[in-house]
């Protein structure tokens, strides 16, 4: 017993000498971090003509009154910052379509009589390393595919984006909104005139089944891609997923764009992809982008393998003029959708869940830049045409003659006076 003490003692004595444990070496955040919150709006006034509802029971389409509808059409808050150095966040809550009118000619749904709020962004952005090459975003955002989806509405020059981003996130995600949950490593590289901006991702989207909770008992993956070259001046020197198209005459330079993504078999289709090319070219006072993005999906039956496929894209084109300390913008834009018009075509279409039939829109119109893109004013008129093909009257096909509450459409024009602002 005593050797035992004695030993306990040593072992006590040795232990109070050991030098003290170093407190844990946390990473610092930075000194003035602060979260940033911001408002994004666009109010809308727009005045609707030509809206038909068809009638099932006579087989005909009636006209809804021509109409005057005060909406924000889309509506942000956005929380934003970034605690240490390298590591950024942002989250985004919607109220979008707050007061739309579901008969008027707009597009997307409706808020209802009591606007809700919802998530419309939340992810991470690590940079790896020094420079911009190497860049990580998780979360919930949108595939970096096709430049008029990933680009906000606040910073297009058409009154609406392009509807051509609608069929292609609904084929990507199976949304309007076209936001899933994923990782993407993205990042540029720069040599003098020349730029490289690149994007690889995968996502998993979960829409499709299961009360729009699961992609059902078959799983595949999202991979999305892009690559965007730029000569002359870049669009931009700091990685980021948000785009602009307006440089306000500071940029002169083209950036050609390839995008790309596929998705495996699932319980819809056996394989899903979207590809195609882009541009953005600012020359001076001079805005041109475009696109033209190519989609399929496969899938099987008792009969063997059959798939389907579309076509949408649009072209747009602004030119910026001097009006005193603020910028008046004239634009034009024209967007097209091409589907399956056969029958054989339209019904491998459906079992696919992919649009069929045409569409084409017109939008023509002025931008007022009161504070680049931070408050502008605009004054457009929208037209559009639908070509159901065999499909006829009735049909649901595309979104010129499909309304979510409402059923099948002629979707009408309509004459648009929209505040865009960014506080």
């Amino acid at each position: 017993m005593l050797c035992l003490a004695v030993v306990a003692s040593s072992l006590t004595a040795q232990s109070s000498e050991a030098a003290p444990q170093q407190p844990p070496r946390w990473l610092t955040k930075k000194s003035n971090y602060l979260p940033e919150v911001k408002a994004f709006t666009q109010l809308w006034g727009i005045y609707s003509m030509g809206m038909e509802v068809y009638d099932a029971s006579s087989g005909k389409y009636e006209a809804a009154d021509d109409r005057f509808n005060l909406s924000l059409r889309r509506a942000r808050v956005v929380i934003a910052g970034e605690p240490y150095a390298g590591l950024k966040y942002s989250v985004a809550l919607g109220y979008d379509q707050t007061g739309r009118d579901i008969l008027s000619s707009g597009v997307g749904g409706t808020n209802k009589a009591d606007p809700s709020l919802s998530v419309v962004d939340a992810f991470l952005q690590w940079k790896i390393g020094k420079g911009e090459a190497f860049n990580l975003v998780g979360g919930w955002f949108r595939p970096q595919v096709q430049r008029e989806s990933i680009t906000g509405a606040w910073a297009t020059n058409s009154f609406e984006k392009s509807m051509s981003q609608n069929y292609l996130r609904s084929h990507l995600v199976g949304t309007g909104y076209g936001r899933a949950a994923g990782l993407n490593l993205g990042g540029i590289f720069t040599k003098e005139k020349v730029s490289l901006n690149y994007n690889l991702g995968m996502f998993n989207p979960v829409t499709a089944s299961l009360a729009g909770g699961s992609v059902g008992k078959k799983a595949a993956p999202l991979f999305a891609g892009r690559a965007s070259l730029s000569l002359g001046d870049p669009e931009f020197n700091k990685y980021g997923i948000g785009y602009n198209i307006n440089f306000f005459n500071k940029r002169k330079g083209v950036s050609l764009d390839f995008n790309a993504a596929r998705q495996g078999e699932t319980e819809k289709f056996q394989s899903s992809t979207a590809y195609g090319p882009g541009l953005l070219l600012n020359w001076g006072a001079l805005n041109l982008d475009g696109e033209w993005m190519w989609l399929k999906r496969e899938g099987t039956d008792s009969l063997g393998s059959f798939n389907a496929s579309s076509a949408t894209g649009h072209i747009r084109l602004g030119m910026n003029f001097s009006a005193g300390k603020y910028v008046l913008e004239p634009t034009f834009m024209l967007m097209k959708f091409k589907g399956g018009m056969s029958a054989t075509e339209q019904a491998d279409a459906a079992l696919l869940k992919l649009s069929a039939g045409e569409e084409t829109t017109y939008d023509l119109g002025v931008n007022w830049y009161l504070d680049g893109r931070n408050l502008k004013l605009a004054l457009h008129y929208t037209w559009r045409n639908g070509d159901p093909g065999v499909a006829g009257d009735g049909s649901q096909v595309n979104a010129y003659f499909s309304q979510g509450g409402v059923g099948a459409i002629h979707r009408g024009n309509w004459l648009g006076l929209g505040l865009s602002a960014m506080f």
